[in-house]
């Protein structure tokens, strides 16, 4: 009985998103906040601490999840951030894809 029980529990899931380039995910948030955070600078190799916007998500493709998702790019910040002050962001599905790696890292936002 034992062994039926562990060929049906699934592998754990990361508390985090984190989406490869080329790669898309619609994701239902509903809250946002700014977190400091220490990563190591891919170029320097030091670490730094930096400011990233965090979206609590709680439905990710479909599935009800409590994981959270974090982006460090200005740009997708100053697009997040528009459309949480524009009251569109929380409690809706958003799709949201990456494109490029390293510094060169763009995402895309579409309400659907």
């Amino acid at each position: 009985m034992g062994a039926a029980i562990r060929e049906r529990l699934p592998p754990p899931e990361a508390p985090f998103i984190e989406l490869a380039p080329g790669q898309c995910t619609v994701i239902v948030a509903d809250d946002i906040f700014y977190m400091r955070k220490k990563i190591r600078d891919p170029l320097t190799k030091r670490i730094k601490t930096v400011t990233a916007l965090v979206l609590h998500v709680v439905q990710q493709d479909g599935r009800t999840v409590d994981k959270y998702f974090s982006f460090v790019s200005y740009k997708a910040q100053q697009t997040l951030y528009a459309l949480y002050t524009k009251g569109v962001l929380l409690g809706r599905p958003v799709r949201v894809c990456r494109y490029g790696e390293g510094f060169l890292t763009e995402y895309t936002f579409e309400l659907l």
